[in-house]
């Protein structure tokens, strides 16, 4: 409990659920799982670790991942905006997995950082389009104090829906904090923890 109120207070996000989980691919596959539906998948950089590095977890639990060309690993809003233009325009979509969430690394696998504007214009793109987006922060220490970088946690819990931060590759025994600011899509979330090995046993 102290520690969920020390994240919600540094992200400003007072509201805000915050959950434990022990690694990067299994906080993934869990909020996932739980914000998709079994015909929707999600929106990657091709690079995205969702698509190369996690063994084929999401597509194993029932979701595709969608990735879109990229050469620094970052995606823009236009790509997004793109991708559901396509979709959503084409008379026979039923044919074809729904684009319905965005995932990002940051920073990303090829050391990209996204600057303040351009995760704002994604954010504008996914809230204008009702797409949730979810920011993989296994390395986000790094990439908030990374030179240049002209985000702070603040304004980047501001601008998803969802993120974690990392741990495991951070110094800690382990472990990632999952931060989720929609009461909307935090609902009913411990129960898919559980049902996705998730949820730590009591000790």
């Amino acid at each position: 409990q102290q520690a969920g109120d020390m994240i919600r207070a540094a992200c400003q996000k007072p509201q805000a659920a915050v959950h434990f989980l022990t690694g990067g691919t299994q906080t993934n596959l869990t909020v996932i799982a739980a914000l998709l539906r079994p015909h929707q998948g999600v929106l990657c950089a091709q690079s995205g670790h969702i698509n190369v590095h996690e063994t084929g977890a999401i597509e194993a639990a029932g979701h595709k991942v969608l990735a879109l060309p990229s050469t620094d690993g970052k995606l823009t809003a236009g790509q997004i905006e793109q991708a559901w233009h396509t979709h959503f325009s084409d008379d026979n979509r039923e044919h074809t997995v729904q684009p319905v969430m965005v995932f990002l690394s940051f920073p990303t696998e090829m050391c990209g950082i996204y600057t303040k504007q351009e995760l704002d214009a994604i954010s504008r793109v996914c809230r204008r389009r009702g797409l949730p987006l979810y920011i993989d922060g296994a390395r986000l220490g790094y990439g908030l104090c990374a030179p240049g970088c002209d985000l702070d946690l603040p304004s980047l819990a501001a601008l998803c829906d969802a993120f974690y931060i990392g741990g495991t590759k951070q110094g800690a025994l382990f472990g990632e904090a999952l931060v989720i600011n929609s009461p909307a899509l935090g609902a009913d979330f411990r129960y898919i923890m559980k049902q996705r090995g998730a949820m730590l046993a009591k000790g």
